[in-house]
């Protein structure tokens, strides 16, 4: 079985010959991992650990312009912010200004030079897939975190104000958003050509007790712009990874009917994550990626322990699949190499 297979065989609820496993660590992991197995070669780091995806990326954030004569760039969003590492001389003076205000109406969001997509360039996008050979499921697609966009763009406090406030400037900037992104996701699966896999958004609506904003919220501004990129996904035959952390388990359902196929990264600490409970109420109609805990079984166990909670969710869904193994979160530095090796040791046990 090849990790292709492999991959696309749990995602269909199916047994496979051992459990597919993903992998999402931070710098400081890779560098530990490269001098413990004695190579800076990453996909000799995967090959070893027996890791079935690969990413394939999909930029699509345009170049800054500026600075401009009072030294602040401009990102693609229209904000504006001192250049580099330097701080304004005068205090009065903002770090960043935003394109929005309490002032602004629908019209000014309507009006306001939104980046365009025609701007992006994939070309390299099928070249990239096509040197795995198809020998690994393949995913990506523009990360388009829409959610933290916008509170980039109009001030945190200000985006969950004018949600109440100003409904309708919000929607604006949300739809102005997700047109850009959905059309670069477009763009990125045309020149993939049927290559990819697994499509993967980005998107926290987490914390560790409950969601950033209620139910309510989340169905009023966020959940009909989400489903327009899992629309364009299977468009083009890809199956859906939706990333959020944090305790997600309410909207769990609309995630389902609105056509997601994988959730990751399951942060089993938070509120109504833990996998055991996720699997037994969802697990006919979704394939959980992650899980083994980053908060506190990697970072403060010991490799027995960790290769306990390893061992428990393969035995958990050895015959019904739909797990893909991979850490809560992405891995960090404080936890030991020796712990990481454990997962992926562990897996090639069973």
């Amino acid at each position: 079985m090849t990790s292709r297979e492999r991959v696309l065989e749990a995602i269909r609820h199916r047994r496979t010959d051992r459990t597919p496993a993903g992998f999402h660590a931070n710098p400081p992991v890779w560098d530990a991992l490269f001098e413990k197995l004695g190579t800076a070669d990453r996909e000799e780091v995967l090959r070893y650990l027996g890791v079935d995806l690969r990413g394939i990326g999909a930029p699509y954030y345009l170049k800054e312009t500026g600075p401009d004569a009072d030294g602040y760039m401009t990102n693609m969003w229209g904000v504006k912010h001192i250049a580099g590492d330097a701080r304004p001389a005068d205090p009065d003076r903002p770090q960043v200004i935003y394109p929005f205000d309490e002032d602004s109406t629908l019209d000014d969001v309507l009006a306001h030079p939104w980046p365009d997509p025609a701007a992006l360039d994939f070309s390299d996008v099928r070249a990239a897939c096509e040197a795995y050979q198809g020998e690994y499921a393949l995913y990506g697609a523009p990360w388009s975190p829409f959610f933290h966009e916008v509170g980039w763009t109009v001030g945190q406090e200000n985006f969950f104000m004018w949600m109440v406030t100003k409904p309708e400037v919000v929607h604006a900037v949300i739809d102005a958003m997700v047109d850009y992104e959905v059309e670069a996701t477009r763009m990125f699966l045309e020149a993939a050509d049927g290559l990819i896999d697994i499509t993967y958004f980005g998107n926290d609506f987490g914390t560790q007790r409950s969601l950033f904003v209620s139910p309510a919220m989340y169905a009023e501004y966020f959940r009909k712009p989400l489903k327009r990129y899992f629309d364009v996904s299977h468009d083009y035959g890809c199956l859906v990874m939706k990333h959020s952390c944090g305790s997600v388990r309410s909207i769990i359902p609309w995630f389902i009917e609105d056509g997601v196929d994988i959730l990751d990264p399951v942060q089993v600490q938070a509120d109504g994550m833990d996998l055991p409970g996720l699997v037994r109420d969802f697990g006919d109609d979704l394939t959980f990626h992650g899980g083994v805990d980053t908060q506190h079984t990697l970072p403060f166990g010991t490799t027995a322990d960790v290769r306990a909670e390893v061992r428990s969710y393969i035995d958990l869904t050895r015959d019904r699949g739909g797990y893909i193994l991979n850490g809560s979160q992405n891995y960090l530095e404080d936890i030991p190499v020796e712990n990481i090796l454990a997962i992926y040791e562990e897996n090639r046990r069973a």
